[in-house]
């Protein structure tokens, strides 16, 4: 355990003196996604959405009621058309039909009787179809919000706050006017969305570290030195393992803190589940890198990195917002199960609101990675042809 803890604790010390990669994973992402996201609220003509995502809906009315009604003028008003381009449709069969042709992200069904069961006080509900994205959670966070809205004008009419108000009678450019306000934390300005895929990216850029700690311990005089002492050669395996973790860990607060608290990007209220999510994708992806030098060289893992990281980020929608990713039955397939597409979308998840993704259900699928990774890690140290790092 002593040696253990050494080997940690100088690590940390070694890596926060490497300025240059420091410096790389730091203000890299940082720069990036001032750029990304200047570029693209420049694009945005003052909406203080993203122009990437690009989000469409479907509204089919099976109901005609004055409530109905005024939820359709709440998607057409000029605050809404900014976030949501909204089309009505005749039948849910057409509108389905566009959502699998990727040209809208959900379809909002207005049953009929809805408006009746506002206004008698009764329980009602919208079907939503979605995509499962953040596009498709965005839309339904914006329609439940109105809902709400419309219930908390009605708590107060009957406790006698105003005049009574009949579901007929209800000011509906009021309540649009009003409550356009309090969508706004609901949906990602393009800073909001590239501050989380840029954090996502630099992750899986410490992938580096992962081949450093292989490259150390069998090509280096430190890593001759340290076979050549009386100790087990797993023990400097793991605090040299461990150190590299907390690295990623303390650049990841940094980043964080940076975007939050100076760039001002929407990280929502539970920064404890962001980190988690993080440092779980550090973990996957420092164990990840360390197997892939050990069952090949070092040269060839490095190759497969620089590869499989940028392909990886493009198909999470890291560096644009592309609905194919989501609705092609391959990329949606691979996204299902890449560790920095789960990462990201239980991150988007957390901070604005539900959606295709179940919490439980992805965070058990990155543990599961995590599980076969590190035993994949250990079967390769054991086949190592330096045997003596399995000791």
């Amino acid at each position: 355990m002593r040696t253990i803890i050494a080997v940690f604790l100088t690590t940390v010390k070694l890596n926060l003196r490497n300025r240059r990669g420091l410096l790389f994973m730091i203000l890299f992402p940082i720069v990036l996604t001032l750029i990304l996201g200047t570029a693209l609220s420049n694009i945005s003509s003052g909406s203080n959405t993203t122009e990437s995502l690009h989000i469409h809906a479907a509204m089919v009315n099976q109901d005609h009621g004055a409530i109905a009604g005024q939820l359709e003028k709440f998607f057409q008003s000029q605050e809404i058309k900014k976030i949501v381009k909204t089309k009505s449709y005749s039948s849910v069969k057409t509108a389905s039909s566009d959502l699998k042709n990727q040209k809208l992200d959900a379809v909002i069904v207005i049953n009929s009787g809805f408006s009746q069961a506002v206004q008698q006080g009764r329980n009602y509900k919208l079907d939503f179809i979605t995509s499962g994205d953040l596009e498709s959670s965005i839309i339904k966070n914006i329609a439940e919000s109105y809902l709400k809205r419309i219930n908390a004008v009605r708590a107060s009419a009957s406790a006698g706050a105003f005049p009574s108000q009949s579901g007929t009678q209800m000011q509906p450019d009021s309540l649009i006017s009003d409550h356009a306000l309090s969508i706004n934390g609901k949906v990602p300005k393009s800073s909001d969305y590239y501050a989380v895929t840029m954090l996502i990216m630099i992750i899986l850029y410490a992938s580096n570290y992962g081949l450093d700690v292989v490259r150390e311990s069998k090509k280096s005089p430190i890593g001759y030195r340290i076979r050549s002492l009386p100790v087990r050669q797993m023990n400097f395996l793991i605090g040299k393992t461990l150190g590299q973790l907390a690295t990623v860990f303390l650049q990841i607060i940094v980043l964080v803190t940076f975007f939050k608290f100076i760039y001002h990007a929407n990280f929502g209220n539970q920064l404890g589940f962001i980190f988690m999510m993080c440092f779980l994708l550090g973990f996957i992806v420092i164990i990840f890198s360390m197997a892939l030098s050990l069952f090949f060289t070092f040269e060839i893992a490095n190759t497969l990195l620089n590869f499989i990281v940028p392909v990886a980020t493009f198909l999470a929608g890291g560096y644009a917002k592309l609905s194919f990713l989501e609705t092609n039955p391959i990329t949606s397939a691979l996204r299902s199960w890449l560790p920095n597409s789960l990462a990201q979308n239980l991150i988007f998840q957390n901070i604005y609101g539900e959606s295709g993704v179940s919490v439980t259900g992805g965070i058990l699928k990155l543990i599961f990675i995590a599980g076969c990774l590190l035993l994949l890690t250990v079967a390769a140290v054991r086949r190592s042809k330096n045997g003596d790092l399995s000791k």
